[in-house]
C-alpha cells in the first residue's frame, strides 16, 4: 500500500512539473509569426518550416526514375544563435539526404526558443512525405514532433537552485588585494612596496617570502595605486 501511494505521489509531481515548465517555454519565432499570440506560435512555426521546404525542395531525378514513394525523417534544432542545424537525416537515397540538408541550410535565422526568459536550443523531428504534400493539406500540429531537450530539462530541474544562487551573487570587487593570496614574486611587484616595508619602525620580517596581499596592505595600497592607472574613456 505504501509503495502504491508513493507511485501516485511521484506521478502527480511529474504532471505538475510538466505543466509548470510548459508555462515558461516559448518556441522559436519566425519574423512573420511575431504578431501571433503565444498560444499560436508553435503552429505558426510548424507552418513556416513546412511551407519553406515545400517551396524550395528540388526532387532528385532518381526519385522520379524509380517512382519512389515514402518519406524522409529529419532531426534538427534551432540553436541559441538563431540557426537551423540538421542533426540527422534518415532516407533511402543519399540524394534525398543531401537535398534536405541544402534546404534547411537556407532557412533564415529566427528568434530562438526561450525558457524562463533565456534563449535555449530546441530539437524537432520532421517527417517529409515523398512525393511532397502541400502543407495546406497536412495536420500541422502533428507533423513536427518536439523532442525533449536534455540541457533545458536539467536547467528546469535546477531552476530554484540556480535562481537562489544567482540572487546571492555580488559584483567582483578585487578582494585579492586584502586576501591571503601570494603577491607575484617578481621584482616589478616587490619594487612597489619595498621602500614602505623597510622604513625604520615598520618592524617587518622581510626574510619571510613570498608575501601575501593582506600582510602588505598595511604598508602599500595595491587597490588605490591600480585605480590611479584607470583612464576615463
Amino acid at each position: 500500500m505504501k509503495k502504491f501511494l508513493l507511485l501516485i505521489l511521484c506521478i502527480l509531481q511529474i504532471n505538475v512539473f510538466a505543466q509548470d515548465t510548459a508555462n515558461y517555454e516559448k518556441p522559436p519565432v519566425f519574423p512573420e509569426c511575431e504578431t501571433q499570440n503565444v498560444q499560436n506560435l508553435k503552429a505558426c512555426f510548424n507552418q513556416k518550416v513546412l511551407r519553406f521546404v515545400f517551396n524550395n525542395f528540388k526532387m532528385p531525378q532518381i526519385v522520379a526514375d524509380e517512382n519512389y514513394k515514402g518519406d524522409i525523417v529529419v532531426l534538427f534544432e534551432v540553436d541559441q544563435k538563431r540557426n537551423f542545424i540538421v542533426l540527422y537525416v534518415d532516407a533511402i537515397y543519399d540524394e534525398l539526404k543531401t537535398e534536405i540538408k541544402r534546404v534547411f541550410g537556407e532557412l533564415p535565422t529566427i528568434t530562438p526558443a526561450t525558457y524562463n526568459g533565456r534563449a535555449i536550443y530546441k530539437q524537432y523531428s520532421f517527417q517529409i512525405d515523398i512525393p511532397l504534400v502541400n502543407p495546406a493539406s497536412i495536420q500541422l500540429d502533428n507533423n513536427l514532433e518536439e523532442k525533449p531537450n536534455a540541457i533545458s530539462e536539467i536547467e528546469r530541474q535546477a531552476k530554484k537552485e540556480y535562481d537562489s544562487i544567482n540572487a546571492s551573487l555580488v559584483p567582483y570587487t578585487k578582494l585579492e588585494y586584502k586576501s591571503q593570496l601570494n603577491i607575484p614574486f617578481t621584482h616589478q611587484s616587490y619594487a612597489k612596496f619595498d621602500r614602505s616595508i623597510n622604513l625604520i619602525g615598520t618592524n617587518s620580517h622581510t626574510a619571510s617570502k613570498p608575501f601575501v596581499y593582506q600582510e602588505i596592505s598595511r604598508y602599500y595600497d595595491f587597490e588605490a595605486e591600480n585605480k590611479k592607472l584607470n583612464k576615463d574613456v
